[in-house]
């Protein structure tokens, strides 16, 4: 299948210094509890004059251009509508923030390059993105002492009181929604197919682990196959697991390799199996440039921010997703994961600086973000600890199928049937 053409953003240099005031989607919540040889902005010391004028700097290495911008234009995308929300709402104590973005071409050796260069300066905090093997090569380089690093990818899972923290639910989350959603259905005799790169196997092995939980013992592992993201027919896999007769499928992979599954199942005549995508996939311009090719019992994982606000609960939670969405909307853009990871990732970070004035250290850093209470975000309400990296649970995770124009709302919190939970 061919590659997203338009999700292949031009391959220039794509670096912005995005100078913005501090004040954020939920702000009072919050207050409650380049290319690769391209050197880092100048703007990388932490130390602040009095000046209001001087900015606080938050960098943010992502994957821009290259196989993996279908993720990081997202990402970079929220970070400018973000900029523009809070330019005009004030700032941390009068003072601008200026978001510096810079472009790791989707290698690990440039994102590690440009963060090593922002380190040597002194910079306590980044954002760090936008997929997992990435993002786990810059984590290396965090230390005891700093920087304080996000993942945008919420493939890593941080040890308890390290520097590292990761976005989104996490992938055993992930699973266990999907598996719950199942078992609702009744489908207990399940297949997977993943890819072979790290996300499809980091993926395998987190079922395989929530399989073994006790709550699962009556679903049955039937069938697994596997393939390498550059292939362009899979249906020798597929025909293995038809053969197996499933009654549901989990499809592990991103992008484009969910492309050449979905015309695989069509040709064999499983388009008619209840499947679930990664959570990846949670992407409206993907799924139109899928067309006709998505079955209707395709499932995506997905979290509050990518929900009608009518479908949520009320509270500060349905309120951060809706203005969130509406700013989105006024940009012409949508509330995808990665635009949902980078907005919770920044603005809980701005939170921080809030709390802890402009020139803070990583462990001040540290020991806010680890403490966090009901703060709310787009993907849940946050709770954090020493152990608890991520902040959220199983129950911010929901399911959703695609009606061809936008994703419509299938299950219940954490994968429960929609009659039983709201969120």
């Amino acid at each position: 299948m061919d590659g997203f053409a338009h999700f292949t953003v031009n391959r220039r240099l794509r670096r912005s210094s995005l100078a913005v005031s501090l004040g954020v989607i939920a702000a009072s919540a919050l207050a409650a509890c380049g290319s690769g040889s391209t050197a880092a902005s100048s703007t990388a010391s932490t130390g602040l004059s009095n000046a209001k004028s001087s900015p606080v700097v938050m960098h943010a290495v992502l994957s821009v251009t290259g196989p993996d911008a279908f993720l990081g234009d997202s990402e970079a995308n929220a970070l400018k509508v973000l900029e523009k929300h809070v330019n005009a709402t004030g700032g941390i104590d009068g003072h601008p923030l200026q978001v510096d973005i810079a472009d790791n071409e989707s290698t690990a050796a440039t994102s590690v390059s440009l963060a090593t260069n922002w380190i040597s300066q002194g910079v306590p905090f980044m954002l760090n993105g936008s997929v997992g093997a990435i993002d786990k090569a810059v984590d290396a380089l965090a230390t005891p002492n700093g920087p304080f690093i996000y993942d945008l990818s919420p493939v890593e899972h941080p040890a308890p009181g390290s520097m590292i923290f990761s976005s989104s639910f996490s992938l055993k989350q992930e699973v266990q929604a999907d598996l719950n959603f199942f078992k609702s259905r009744g489908w207990t005799n399940i297949a997977v197919m993943s890819s072979t790169d790290a996300s499809g196997v980091g993926g395998f092995a987190q079922i395989q682990a929530v399989l073994a939980e006790p709550s699962y013992s009556s679903m049955h592992l039937v069938s697994h196959e596997t393939f390498n993201t550059s292939d362009v027919n899979v249906t020798t896999q597929l025909s293995v697991i038809k053969a197996a007769k499933p009654q549901a499928m989990i499809i592990w992979t991103t992008g484009t390799p969910l492309g050449t599954v979905l015309n695989g199942m069509s040709s064999l005549g499983l388009e008619n199996l209840p499947s679930i995508a990664d959570s990846g996939n949670d992407s409206v311009t993907e799924m139109v440039h899928f067309g006709a090719v998505v079955p209707k019992d395709l499932y995506i994982p997905n979290s509050s921010l990518s929900l009608p606000p009518a479908d949520l609960p009320s509270g500060p939670v349905r309120s951060t997703v809706a203005s969130f969405q509406k700013l989105l909307a006024a940009a012409g853009d949508q509330p995808t994961l990665g635009a949902g990871q980078t907005w919770d990732a920044a603005s809980l970070l701005i939170g921080a600086l809030k709390k802890i004035g402009v020139n803070p250290t990583a462990k001040q850093i540290l020991a806010y973000m680890q403490n966090l209470h009901n703060v709310p975000g787009v993907f849940g309400m946050y709770n954090t600890s020493f152990t608890n990296h991520r902040g959220l649970s199983t129950s911010d995770v929901y399911l959703s199928s695609w009606d061809g124009k936008k994703f419509v709302l299938a299950s219940g919190s954490g994968g429960a049937p929609l009659n039983s939970s709201a969120g």
